[in-house]
This record gives C-alpha cells, structure tokens and sequence, in this order.
C-alpha cells in the first residue's frame, strides 16, 4: 500500500486557517484566554488535526505572532520599495500605521497582549525585537535618502527613525487608553506634524 499523498496546499490553508482562528479568539479573549479548543471549533477542524500543525498552545501562539508581524513587515516593506519621493513614503506608513479605528483598535489589542508575553518570553522578544529592528532600518533608511536629497535636514537616520516608531506607538497607545471622543485621525495629524517638525529642511 503506498503512502498517502500530502497536498501542500491543502496543508498550508488548513494551518492559515487555525492561525486566523487563533488570531480572532486572541482578539476576543486575549492571549491568556486562548485555547485550542476553541481554536478548533472556530477553524471547523478536528483537535488531532490542528495537533498535527500545532503540538501545543504556545507554538500555535507563536505561529499567530509570526503571522502578524509578517503581514505587517510586507505591507511597510511594499511602502518602503516604491519609487516615491522619501517624505511621501514616510506619510504613507504613518497612513497605514493609523488605518483606521477598527483596524487599529484589533491589532494594538493583540499587539499589547503579545508585548506582555514578549517581556518575560525570550523566543517572543526575539521575534518582537527582528520586527521593531526591521522596521527602524527601513525608516533609517528612507530618512537617510531624504537627507541626500535634501528633503529632510542633516539628521542622525537612526535616531529619527527611533522616534518615528515611538511617535506612532505613543500617539497609538494614547487613543487606544483614552475617550471615544478624539478620533483616530487627530493622533495620526498629530504624529505626522511631529515627524514633519522633526525631518523638516530649513
């Protein structure tokens, strides 16, 4: 009897399934209320399938965490590479970063979860760490081009390109933990009138 044939594609959706069901159960319970039983149920799969792609809990955490990030780092990176002028990349990120209330309301709530886990977590502060970095490079990298052509005045890339992250965290946070009365918009002018001030050519 020959073995079974592994359909990779069927593989690959069967598991991005269990990731996405395991990203809205986070979004609704939050990382410690998490299981995979209820991951099961959402994805519409068998607890010894979704075994077979995830032994445990925590690597199905982790998978749910690497997904995220990668989304995110191909979506800014897209940014990055276009043949835009750097200021009107710069704005386009800060667009993306402050989509919209709904968007932003889910993913900083997971996001937050995960930063908790992330402190105490090696494995998870590594990953959390490999995005932040990749997203300082990529801003270091587009300030540097502004400055070269003097969009942007002399400025240390990497510095400005660390306070742009915490701009846009900050700014975030901010609307995240206040009243529903400021909508998210204001926070995202806010932060590209800093950034502005901050890059600005005399």
């Amino acid at each position: 009897m020959s073995p079974r044939r592994v359909d990779p594609v069927l593989t690959e959706r069967r598991r991005d399934a269990l990731i996405k069901a395991g990203y809205a159960e986070i979004l609704e319970k939050g990382v410690p209320g998490l299981t995979l039983d209820a991951v099961v149920a959402r994805a519409g799969t068998s607890k010894g399938g979704a075994l077979h792609y995830f032994r445990t809990k925590d690597k199905l955490l982790f998978a749910v965490l690497d997904w995220l990030l990668a989304e995110l780092d191909r979506t800014l990176g897209d940014i990055a590479r276009s043949d835009a002028p750097p200021r009107a990349r710069l704005s386009s990120e800060i667009e993306v970063l402050f989509h919209s209330a709904e968007v932003n309301r889910k993913l900083y709530l997971v996001l937050f979860d995960y930063v908790a886990v992330a402190t105490r977590t090696g494995l998870y502060r590594q990953r959390v760490r490999a995005f932040l970095d990749a997203c300082l490079r990529r801003d270091a990298a587009m300030i540097e081009e502004g400055v070269r052509r003097r969009e942007f005045r002399r400025i240390d890339p990497h510095a400005a390109a660390s306070t742009l992250r915490a701009l846009v965290d900050g700014y975030c946070l901010q609307w995240l933990m206040g009243s529903d009365e400021t909508p998210l918009e204001i926070f995202r002018e806010r932060c590209k009138a800093a950034l502005g001030t901050l890059l600005r050519n005399p």
